[in-house]
């Protein structure tokens, strides 16, 4: 692959030191100097010429001091500044995602309550405007466009010309891309977005996702938006702004249910795909105060020969990559998933193809509340520290500061796995058991939600990793490493995908995204060095023990709630006692045994809590 010869390149110019403990290993992208502990950002200010630029790329490599080359452990009193700032930044997006997860499970309830023949029409239409939107402009928030625009943050004036040239540059591609669109979707929906539906449901699902696409005018706008205000550690608008994506749909999803057929011969059905247009331009106007408190606002500005634009296309070509390689394999795993067969609580059924991929979609909602709330709360919060620390050359607070991130990751993901995987059927009845939502249907997401739950620790931990590598401004080793992984989800999705049907395409999935994390932490401790990881295994030990007495909690009380009368005359009922009792004893029961166990980070999240609560 190119990265070989990008890393012999670059790797020339170190000192025989870091060459004999970085010789194999690719950590460059774009000609930077991707190992060295002095790593600069590319662009210092504005007015910098192209040619001016191409210089400043190169004198990091040659001019690095001793003093660069020697780091100083951090002093306590740093270390305790960092986790408090980390610790804050990560509440305020995590309390930001609580609320926008939360509205996507009603979201999701509302759209699962329209039943198969409308969710997965629906469903399978989103897929095109998100992949596309993530291949354009989403994926390159964390890998480039954070990272460029925090080397603007002390010229107001400059970051706000760079960040509406793209804004502005973005809206022109989706316009046109939404239009070219319009005319191969019927060919796109036929051949693969809703290959297993019936003629009906493809109708349906062209229908909508023509509509959805035309969101991308402010999706991508949006996500630009996003990552100015990120490296300006805005971090509360952005969190919150995103709500209104689920609440244009749950909008569109009652004006379906109310209106339906009863409206203009059946018009009434659009209301879901006209509500994510809805949703998509709320995000922006949320977005609007932040800017202002920013003092960002709007300017007509097309400047193509910006400096930094080349710096960012650098950064994130390899990450580009990957989206597409991502998308192709999304859009496998959906086409695999409309054609498998139904499980054995829908023989009844002939063809399963809507309702598998709704499953899927519910059980992918369900992991990404954890993931939201944890995982992305705690990539986003550290990547502008991480950039800062590489930018000095602090190679071991850049460390100390990725630990602790995955210490918080672990804290968290693993009870939310394992309380996930308990209690899975009780929490797919209480959320999605509504309106046309069969039992059997809820009995295929619970099974697809156990096989996608095992990942959520991993998750927390490559969300982290891949920041970790994005602020060494490396998006190459994350791409190469998602090749691989999805070797894995393919030894794994195309033997069974026709014999053991959906839940083996959630399996796959897992093992995807298990693999990622794990050979990234390989490669990261051989470019730097050790990460300390000996210092996590005192406190994972602890919340490993401490999650399986909270098992064995949620598990007694579920099976015992089960007995009691009150259980059989209404499924929401017992599903939400079950949630409420067992799930939030279980809870309790995790947290006071690591508290016990004097696990430090429960004290740390507690802090940041009771500041945001204002009694501390």
């Amino acid at each position: 692959m190119a990265k070989d010869s990008i890393n012999e390149k670059t790797l020339s110019s170190q000192n025989n030191q870091d060459n004999d403990a970085v010789e194999a290993v690719p950590t460059v992208l774009g000609g930077r100097n991707g190992d060295s502990e002095a790593s600069m950002e590319v662009i210092e200010s504005a007015p910098v010429a192209p040619q001016d630029e191409d210089a400043a790329l190169s004198a990091p490599e040659t001019t690095i001091s001793e003093e660069q080359e020697v780091t100083t452990a951090p002093t306590e009193r740093e270390v305790k500044s960092d986790r408090r700032e980390l610790v804050k930044s990560a509440s305020l997006v995590a309390l930001g995602n609580l609320g926008s997860s939360l509205l996507g499970m009603l979201r999701q309830s509302f759209v699962a309550s329209t039943g198969p023949l409308i969710s997965g029409p629906f469903i399978a239409s989103l897929s095109p405007a998100q992949k596309f939107n993530d291949f354009i402009v989403n994926g390159s928030v964390p890998g480039a466009l954070i990272p460029t625009f925090n080397d603007y943050a002390e010229d107001r004036e400059a970051l706000r010309r760079l960040v509406f040239t793209i804004v502005n540059l973005v809206l022109i591609i989706m316009t046109i891309s939404s239009v070219g669109y319009f005319f191969v979707a019927p060919w796109f929906t036929n051949t693969i977005l809703a290959a297993g539906f019936h003629a009906q449901e493809k109708l349906l699902t062209l229908q909508y996702t023509r509509i959805v696409f035309f969101s991308l005018l402010a999706l991508g706008p949006f996500a630009v938006l996003q990552a100015a205000l990120y490296a300006q550690k805005e971090f509360g608008w952005t969190a919150f702004a995103a709500a209104a994506y689920h609440a244009g749909i749950i909008a569109g999803a009652i004006f379906t249910a109310v209106v339906g057929d009863h409206l203009f011969g059946g018009l009434g059905h659009y209301g879901l795909a006209f509500g994510v247009i809805l949703g998509t331009v709320g995000e922006v106007v949320l977005l609007i105060p932040a800017m202002r408190n920013q003092r960002m606002r709007y300017m007509f500005v097309l400047d193509l020969k910006h400096p930094a634009l080349r710096h960012i296309l650098k950064l994130y070509a390899p990450v580009a990559f990957s989206f597409f390689f991502s998308a192709c394999v999304a859009f496998l795993d959906q086409f695999l998933t409309t054609l498998t067969p139904c499980m054995e609580v829908m023989r009844q059924v002939k063809s399963c193809g809507d309702a598998n991929l709704s499953a899927m979609n519910f059980a992918t909602l369900l992991i990404q509340f954890p993931g939201g709330l944890v995982a992305s709360a705690l990539s986003f919060a550290v990547l502008p520290t991480l950039t800062t620390y590489m930018r000095e050359g602090d190679i071991e607070r850049f460390k100390s500061t990725l630990l602790l991130g995955f210490r918080l990751g672990l804290l968290l993901m693993i009870p939310a796995a394992a309380g996930l995987i308990v209690l899975k059927l009780p929490i797919v009845t209480l959320l999605f058991r509504h309106g046309n939502f069969t039992p059997a249907q809820a009995v295929v997401t619970a099974t697809v939600l156990q096989n996608f739950a095992y990942q959520l620790p991993f998750i927390a931990i490559d969300q982290l990793l891949i920041s970790a590598f994005y602020a060494r401004k490396n998006t190459i080793i994350p791409v190469a490493v998602l090749v691989l992984s999805v070797m894995g989800y393919l030894a794994v999705a195309l033997p069974f995908w026709r014999t053991v049907g959906v839940p083996v395409m959630a399996l796959a999935n897992t093992v995807q995204n298990t693999l990622h994390p794990l050979i990234l932490l390989l490669i990261l401790w051989k470019t730097i060095g050790s990460l300390h990881l000996r210092g996590v295994l005192p406190a994972l030990l602890k919340m490993l023990v401490a999650t399986a007495v909270m098992v064995a909690a949620a598990w007694g009380l579920q099976f015992g709630l089960g007995h009691l009368h009150l259980f059989a005359s209404s499924p929401f009922i017992s599903s939400l006692v079950t949630v409420i009792i067992a799930g939030g004893i279980a809870a309790i029961v995790y947290f006071a045994l690591v508290i016990a166990f004097k696990v430090e980070e429960v004290s740390m999240l507690k802090g940041a809590v009771m500041a945001k609560l204002g009694k501390k």
